[in-house]
């Protein structure tokens, strides 16, 4: 029986309990994952390749920790690229979804990537240019805005020529767009006119940074359901020309041009031709937006796609280290099997599969992984615009081919060291 003594301190305090090294969800499952989706694997994969593939199988199902952790790690990498894959197709989807729902303009002129003004010259030249049903000019106008509440804030006019109703289309929620642009006439965004209370026929003061003061009717409440000119606020370029001087009126931001009936391809060569002289300026149809759209996304994620590929090195060289300590830890197994007729090239098979059924674990949870991520990504930035969905499954399908290819690699090395091995040597070592 204990002593009071010594029940006393038993009591005094908690026993104390041994410390474990914490692990992540992903990692804790790891290996309850390896057990399903390898035997799954296998059906598709290895059972093809008869006696040794149910080597292999058994061999990556002996240690499914090490086979876990070993999957991880290329599992990381992979969820990266579907995640940022996902995201970035959803954007180009987006973007493109808008395009040809907001924008009836052919051709959009505009800088080439500083964002600088087109001077008056080669507007001029624009507007010489045959062929051509409408060109329309669009400036922005630094403004101070004094609601009817009698608040003031530093926002700006869009000014436009009237056809820019059909190169951008806006959905008025409230009067007609089209009277926007009548004289001393504007239209507001839904989220201004909501946050001050502004409603169709109220006046607002424009004071213009670089003109007079202006008393403008509110002709149009327009939707902010838009990526394109999201709460612009737009009058036209007759009305602001009356309260600025020539002098210091803005100069065009852009320029939207509409072709005559069947002269589209006419039009745009005769556009490319007048800003020959004015290189920093480029004129876009909507395929030509699409495709730089997509360029600029393409070369974001290439970058980013370089970065992860040192995580996959790291995860090859893991997948290397695995197979090479199984390897050595199946010395006499080896041995023995080549003893009772397994060839070197079937020894080698067999541990080129085990390889490919261990990268194409890592790479099944990875890519799962990341089109879960990239999916809740899109759910969220719908708000923000991103609305829809794409799922690359090109470059999905193409990475899980080219993980089973780095499988491959990965148990050259390995494979290459088994197939030496001398056999009565093998069979006489320990263990």
């Amino acid at each position: 029986r204990s002593s009071p003594t010594s029940r006393a301190s038993s009591r005094s305090g908690p026993t104390p309990r041994p410390r474990t090294a914490s692990r992540s969800p992903t990692r804790a499952s790891s290996p309850l994952l390896a057990g399903v989706v390898v035997r799954a694997l296998s059906v598709v994969v290895l059972r093809l390749f008869g006696p040794v593939g149910r080597l292999a199988e058994r061999n990556a199902l002996r240690n499914p920790r090490r086979t876990g952790a070993t999957g991880a790690a290329l599992m990381i990498g992979l969820a990266l690229v579907a995640c940022l894959s996902v995201v970035g197709s959803s954007m180009v989807a987006s973007a493109t979804e808008e395009l040809d729902k907001s924008v009836g303009a052919d051709f959009i002129v505009q800088d080439s990537g500083a964002g600088r003004p087109i001077v008056p010259q080669a507007a001029e030249a624009l507007h010489a240019v045959p062929g051509l049903e409408h060109l329309t000019d669009y400036t922005y106008i630094k403004a101070k805005i004094t609601a009817p509440d009698g608040r003031t804030v530093d926002e700006g006019i869009t000014a436009t020529d009237p056809t820019y109703q059909q190169d951008v289309r806006r959905t008025a929620l409230s009067g007609d767009l089209a009277k926007a642009y009548d004289k001393n006439a504007m239209s507001v965004g839904e989220d201004y006119a909501e946050k001050h209370g502004v409603k169709v026929g109220d006046t607002l003061s424009i004071a213009f940074k670089t003109g007079e003061s202006a008393k403008l009717k509110v002709a149009a409440i327009t939707s902010d359901d838009t990526n394109i000119d999201r709460g612009a606020m737009y009058t036209n370029l007759t009305t602001a020309t009356a309260y600025i001087a020539a002098d210091k009126m803005p100069q065009n931001v852009a320029m939207f041009g509409k072709a005559e009936e069947g002269k589209e391809k006419e039009a745009y060569a005769a556009l490319k031709s007048a800003l020959a002289e004015y290189p920093v300026y480029k004129v876009q149809n909507q395929a030509d937006f699409k495709e730089d759209l997509k360029d600029q996304i393409g070369q974001l994620l290439n970058i980013v796609y370089g970065l992860l590929a040192l995580a996959i090195i790291v995860a090859v060289l893991g997948v290397v280290n695995t197979l090479a300590l199984s390897v050595v830890e199946r010395t006499r197994e080896i041995g023995l099997m080549r003893a009772i007729g397994l060839s070197r090239r079937q020894l080698r098979r067999m541990i080129r599969l085990e390889s490919v059924v261990i990268a194409l674990f890592g790479a099944l949870l990875g890519l799962g992984l990341g089109m879960g991520w990239g999916t809740a990504a899109q759910k969220l930035l719908a708000l923000e615009g991103l609305e829809v969905l794409e799922i690359p499954w090109p470059t999905i399908l193409t990475v899980f081919a080219c993980s089973a290819l780095v499988g491959l690699f990965a148990a050259l090395v390995p494979a290459f060291r088994a197939g030496r091995m001398n056999v009565l040597n093998a069979i006489a070592t320990d263990g």
